[in-house]
C-alpha cells in the first residue's frame, strides 16, 4: 500500500474519532432551529468562516492556537503533535496547542446536519513552545538540577555529563549509570544494551556483566529534528545496583547484609511437575521428588562467594543426586515479561539444584533455570526442554527455610 494510501487511511480513522464528538454536539444544537438551516444542511467546506491563530509571547508566534468559527455549524477542531496523540476540540470558539515548532496545520472539521463532517486545514506558523505538556514536561526533567528549562531546537552531545558507579564491595565498574546533566532542549532517550530510559536525566541500569555495551543517545527537538550518538562503551562487572531477585534468592544486601545467606528446600507437596514452557507454575502434573525416587534437602545461596551448596536428606536416593557444591551466576538480562522469566540461575555440578533431573528427558540434568516466581517464601524454577517443539518445562517448587 503507498504511503499516500496510509495518510489517507490514518487521517479518516481521525475523522471518525470526532465524529462521535460531533454527534454529542448535535444533540444540544438542533439544525433545523439554526437560521438559514436549509442553506446549510448540504454544508461547503469552502464556506465555513474559521480562524486558527497563535497566540502572542514576546512579539512571537506561540504554540497555543486561538481556533474560532462564525459559521452556524458544530465545529470540531484537532491538531496532531509531535510524541503525544491528536488534540481534540468540539468548540465555536477556544484554544487547541501543537508541541512543534514550524508550520503546523489545525484541522476543522464542520457539521450540520449529522452526517460526515466536512474538513479543512488551517496552516499556522510557531515560533516557540510557550506551553509545555506534563509529559514533556516531566520527560525533559524541568526543574531539576542540570536538565534544560525548556523545549526547542537544537542538540550538543558537549552538554551530557555521566558516570558509571562503582561497585563499593569489589570496586569494580557497576551496573548502572548516571545522567548527572543534560542541558538539551530536546527529548533525551538514553539506550545501554537492552536497557532504556526517557528521561534527560537520571539513572539507566543493565543486568549483564562482563559484556561490552554501546551507551547511545537518541534526540528528538521541538523542530521534529531526530538523530542519535554515542556516549562510549561500557562493562558492567559487578551489580553495585542490585537486582531486588538477589536479595529475595540469597538474602543478600551490600550494606546490611553482605554475609547473608539464604536457605530453600522443596515445597512439601506438588514440588515437581510439568507444564507449558512459558507458564509460572507447573499446570499439566505434579507430583513429590520423593515419590520419583529422590530426596528432599537444601540449597543455600551465598552471593557474596558466589556459592550454591546442596545437603540431601538420603545421600543413597535411587535417583542418583549427590550433595555438594558449586559455583553460580544469575542473569537478569534474560527477564521476559511474556514468557514469565524474572532471571536466570545457572548452576555448576555438584551443586546443582534438588532433583536436577527433566521430565521426558531420561536423566538430563539442566543447569540454567528460569526463576518464574519469588518472593521472601516462594520460589519456582523453570527449566525448558531440549526440543523446542514439545512446548514443555520442568518446574521446581520451593520454600524458605525459617532459620
Amino acid at each position: 500500500m503507498s504511503n499516500t494510501a496510509n495518510k489517507e487511511i490514518n487521517f479518516m480513522k481521525k475523522i471518525f474519532y470526532v465524529m462521535p464528538l460531533l454527534a454529542m454536539a448535535l444533540t444540544a444544537c438542533d439544525p433545523s432551529e439554526i437560521d438559514g438551516a436549509g442553506e446549510w444542511a448540504q454544508f461547503d467546506i469552502n464556506q465555513l468562516q474559521a480562524t486558527a491563530t497563535p497566540v502572542q509571547v514576546d512579539g512571537k508566534n506561540g504554540n497555543v492556537i486561538h481556533v474560532a468559527s462564525n459559521s452556524p455549524v458544530v465545529t470540531a477542531w484537532d491538531a496532531d503533535q509531535l510524541v503525544e496523540s491528536t488534540t481534540h476540540t468540539v468548540t465555536t470558539e477556544g484554544n487547541i496547542y501543537v508541541t512543534k515548532l514550524g508550520t503546523n496545520n489545525i484541522r476543522v472539521m464542520a457539521t450540520n446536519n449529522g452526517g460526515a463532517p466536512a474538513v479543512k486545514e488551517i496552516s499556522v506558523q510557531i515560533d516557540t513552545i510557550s506551553y509545555i505538556t506534563d509529559a514533556i514536561k516531566n520527560r525533559l526533567c524541568i526543574g531539576q538540577s542540570g536538565a534544560p528549562t525548556y523545549f526547542g531546537q537544537g542538540f550538543n552531545v558537549a552538554n551530557i555529563t555521566i558516570s558509571q558507579t562503582i561497585d563499593q564491595l569489589t570496586g569494580k565498574p557497576g551496573n548502572s549509570i548516571t545522567i548527572t546533566k543534560n542541558t538539551n532542549p530536546a527529548l533525551c532517550t538514553f539506550r545501554w544494551g537492552s536497557s532504556k530510559i526517557e528521561t534527560n536525566i537520571g539513572k539507566i541500569v543493565t543486568y549483564a556483566l562482563d559484556v561490552e555495551q554501546e551507551l547511545f543517545v537518541d534526540f528528538l527537538d521541538a523542530r521534529g529534528v531526530a538523530a542519535t550518538y554515542s556516549l562510549g562503551k561500557f562493562t558492567a562487572q559487578a551489580y553495585s545496583d542490585l537486582p531486588e531477585g538477589i536479595k529475595l534468592l540469597t538474602g543478600y544486601d551490600p550494606v546490611t547484609a553482605p554475609t547473608a545467606t539464604k536457605t530453600w528446600t522443596m515445597a512439601p507437596e506438588n514440588n515437581w511437575g510439568n507444564g507449558g514452557n512459558n507458564d509460572k507454575k507447573p499446570s499439566w502434573w505434579t507430583t513429590t521428588v520423593w515419590d520419583q525416587g529422590g530426596s528432599q534437602g537444601t540449597l543455600t545461596f551465598d552471593f557474596a562467594n558466589s556459592t550454591l551448596t546442596k545437603q540431601l536428606e538420603k545421600e543413597d536416593a535411587t535417583d542418583g543426586d549427590k550433595s555438594g557444591s558449586g559455583p553460580f551466576s544469575l542473569d537478569f538480562s534474560a527477564e521476559n515479561a511474556e514468557t514469565n522469566v524474572l532471571f536466570v540461575l545457572n548452576t555448576t555440578e555438584p551443586g546443582n539444584i534438588i532433583h536436577p533431573i527433566m521430565i521426558n528427558q531420561g536423566d538430563y540434568h539442566p543447569t540454567r533455570y528460569e526463576v518464574t516466581l519469588i518472593d521472601e517464601d516462594n520460589l519456582v524454577l523453570r527449566a525448558q526442554h531440549t526440543n523446542d517443539a514439545t512446548w514443555e518445562g520442568c518446574f521446581w517448587v520451593m520454600v524458605k527455610v525459617d532459620e
